[in-house]
């Protein structure tokens, strides 16, 4: 049996054997003759090979240091020098990074099969590779989202090789037969999760299997599987790249935030001067439809958006057939690699541990949502009647109406409250929120250039707009590491909306591999200009604080490895913590903390804080139900027998279920529902939605203890602290939990939050006479 990487493996491992033989070669780290030949080139060498001669074709090693290449700075040498990495060095460098990592796998390949039996030492043996690998690999990724300097079709190849690269540890006969041996010893419980983690991506891989199967799995149903989900993605990338509807009326954008007029005008300069372009871009979109005033252009856009993929749309990119291979492709795989379904599958990495743990958090939850989703609706109706409208809601509706109704009813205009929000004063209260209740402070600091001239420890920035903040634990008094922000839209910067942005884990936390966390957050909020600093809207604030909280996890999770640290954890528990964070601003006085008038200086008033809470949870209803159908829809497409219902006939059917207005006879659902079928959400949609609950969950023991109450809810933050941030991923995240609240998690309190069900009150007792 072979691995699909093993002939390039048996060549790294003969390229290891001659490095071996040369210690001269092995002790400077350099590549054979590369200084003579161009990086790029391939390189033939003649082996003599377990008795055999061989001729291999190697990629020409680099050899480069940080020297001549700014982008192999070795983690323990301080943070990244991002203004001196350029196109070039960070190509190569990553190229020799993967190599050097391939190295270290086929050296711990070596060791097992000398007859090493020390699982921690084999770990440790890859430590620093693969720190080094991801180093490198993370701060590609962060300047291609943060800059233009990187052509994306040139590292896109690379970028692919980088994560086969990372793979390879999943990828030895060796390696399985070792772990899967009576021989292995790994004593230390983090190692032991390691091992179990290698055990199910081993299982997962195939290995194990006979060759037939081996091969059936690998060459036909993940090949097969891999190009339906290609032609998928090609069909609706293109489908939503050429949707167009240009607007020359400014009658019509006359109320549209400058945000949105900036996205859509052809001069973002001159966002008030037309023609302005309505296309699916995620923010476009939403926005488009919460603020035109013509239901004819609402509806036109969203009948692109939910058409996608059907032949209505285009024949020749219809996407039914890829839609109903992917569902049989991996049926297949689950199958082959012995589960009943894939949703099974996929179960094994999450904490939810099987469907039935997900199908009863949803069950518990339909019946709530749907009731307060019809009282919603049916007021919405009403609300639209008083002002002119006719007809029937629909769903291109809903976000147009939603928006005047909270206006009318709550008082709120969602953009007018951008001026008590500033950026420097939400950063100020969420950075004082961390340190009060997590005991992490983030102190401002500027890198230094070195007497040579070069950067020093602190590296360098890729922007001036970026800032550098140290992050330390002030229980200990101990730095965890460092953290960069780079908060502001530009040209060359990758671009979701004002409410997405990106946490990018640079670096993680690990003892043996003497590395400490650095993390990056990447947004696109307004310029700063006129005086006025960058004013954010409330989703604006609520990304602010999930993106804290993803910094928080970050830095606390500190283990022996790598692999373990920081969000390295279950999947439908990797957003409990931004979520959490999210929970915050439900509690008044820290809302209230975080505003204050860019002129002023006033804070806002208890009307204007409740006011802004009722407006998180307006529609509450209708939100969740829409995310319990593509949750349900997801698990029930993987989980159960397609031929017994096809997935337009269980789509009609759970709609009738979790949805009270009727689907639009375009929408093509679910042949557009990309993170089910061409993302990592395959089977696990649910994943957001669990987080939600168990955030939720662990908010209501403040809530339980009073928010007021300062002392408690302090003990209770490092009592979180101890047992779920500093854990990381090295135990099961339900027995964290039930350390934390001593049961299991429900959904009772993620219902209490969206205003979906009332805190059930104890009954008083009555004296007996």
């Amino acid at each position: 049996m072979s691995g699909p990487l093993c002939q390039a493996k048996r060549c790294l491992k003969a390229y290891h054997q001659i490095r071996t033989l040369r210690q001269a070669v092995i002790a400077s780290n350099s590549s054979l003759l590369h200084h003579h030949r161009p990086p790029c080139h391939p390189q033939v060498l003649s082996v003599r090979h377990n008795t055999q001669h061989r001729v291999v074709l190697l990629p020409e090693y680099p050899g480069q240091d940080n020297k001549v290449n700014a982008s192999l700075k070795t983690y323990k040498a301080g943070l990244p020098d991002f203004q001196q990495m350029t196109e070039a060095s960070c190509y190569f460098g990553l190229g020799q990074r993967l190599m050097e990592f391939e190295s270290a796998v086929c050296r711990m390949e070596d060791s097992v099969e000398a007859g090493g039996a020390d699982w921690a030492k084999l770990l440790g043996s890859l430590e620093v590779a693969r720190l080094e690998l991801e180093n490198i690999f993370a701060s590609v990724a962060l300047l291609e989202i943060a800059t233009d300097r990187l052509d994306m079709d040139r590292f896109k190849q690379l970028t692919r090789r980088a994560e086969r690269a990372l793979l390879t540890r999943y990828d030895s006969k060796s390696i399985h037969q070792f772990i899967t041996s009576d021989s292995v010893q790994a004593s230390d419980s983090e190692d032991q999760v390691i091992l179990e983690r290698y055990k199910v991506e081993y299982k997962h891989a195939g290995y194990g299997l006979s060759d037939k199967k081996y091969m059936e799995l690998t060459s036909q149903w993940l090949k097969r599987l891999g190009e339906a989900q290609r032609d998928t993605r090609f069909k609706l990338t293109t489908l939503t790249q050429r949707f167009r509807h240009v607007i020359r009326d400014p009658a019509i954008v006359r109320e549209f935030p400058v945000d949105l007029l900036k996205a859509m005008s052809a001069d973002s300069s001159q966002p008030a001067k037309g023609p302005w372009s309505v296309s699916l871009h995620p923010y476009i979109y939403r926005k488009f439809l919460a603020y035109c005033p013509e239901r004819r252009l609402r509806w036109n856009a969203y009948n692109a958006m939910v058409c996608r993929g059907s032949s209505t749309a285009d024949y020749y990119l219809n996407c039914a057939g890829h839609v109903k291979d992917i569902r049989q492709h991996r049926l297949d795989q689950a199958i082959v690699t012995g589960y009943n379904n894939y949703a099974e599958m996929s179960m094994v990495t999450k904490m939810a541990a099987n469907v039935e743990n997900v199908q009863t958090m949803i069950g518990a939850m339909v019946g709530p949502a749907r009731a307060a989703q019809e009282q919603e609706l049916a007021s919405l109706q009403e609300y639209a009647e008083t002002r002119g409208f006719t007809d029937k809601i629909r769903e291109f509706d809903v976000p147009f109406f939603r928006r005047k109704q909270m206006r009318t009813e709550l008082g709120l205009e969602e953009e007018a409250m951008r001026d008590y929000f500033s950026l420097p004063t939400v950063l100020d209260g969420i950075f004082g929120l961390i340190k009060q209740q997590f005991g992490l402070e983030f102190t401002l600091v500027t890198p230094k250039e070195g007497a040579d001239g070069g950067s020093g420890p602190l590296g360098s920035l890729w922007h001036p707009d970026c800032q550098l903040y140290k992050v330390v634990d002030t229980d200990n008094s101990q730095t965890l590491g460092h953290c960069y922000l780079d908060p502001y839209i530009r040209d060359d910067k990758g671009y979701q909306g004002g409410d997405k942005g990106w946490f990018i884990p640079l670096r993680q936390h690990s003892v043996s591999g003497d590395s400490e966390a650095v993390g990056a957050i990447v947004m696109a909020l307004t310029n700063p200009g006129y005086g006025k600093p960058s004013l954010l809207n409330l989703a604006e604030v609520e990304l602010v604080a999930k993106q804290a909280g993803k910094v928080v996890q970050h830095f606390l999770g500190r283990t022996k490895w790598a692999e373990i640290s920081g969000r390295n954890v279950e999947w439908d528990c990797l957003d409990v913590v931004p979520e959490l964070m999210s929970l915050w601003l439900n509690a008044p006085g820290v809302l209230q903390s975080l505003s204050s008038h860019w002129s002023s200086g006033e804070r806002l008033t208890s009307d204007q804080v409740q006011a802004l809470t009722s407006a998180r949870l307006h529609l509450a209803g209708y939100d969740l139900s829409q995310e319990l159908f593509k949750a349900a829809y997801d698990l029930a497409f993987y989980a159960e027998d397609y031929e017994a219902e096809q997935y337009g006939d269980l789509a009609r059917r759970l709609a009738d279920q979790y949805l009270v207005l009727p689907r639009e006879k375009e929408d093509a659902f679910p042949l557009y529902f990309e993170e089910m079928l061409t993302g990592h959400w395959a089977a696990g949609y649910y994943c957001q939605l669990w987080s939600r609950m168990i955030a939720a969950d662990v908010f209501s023991a403040y809530t339980e203890a009073g928010l007021d109450n300062a002392t408690a809810v302090t003990k209770l933050s490092r009592k979180f602290k101890k047992i779920w941030l500093q854990s990381g991923g090295s135990q099961n995240s339900a027995e964290l939990f039930r350390s934390f609240r001593g049961r299991d998690p429900t959904p009772e309190a993620l219902l209490v939050s969206l205003g979906l069900q009332h805190v059930a009150q104890p009954k008083a007792r009555t004296r007996k006479q």
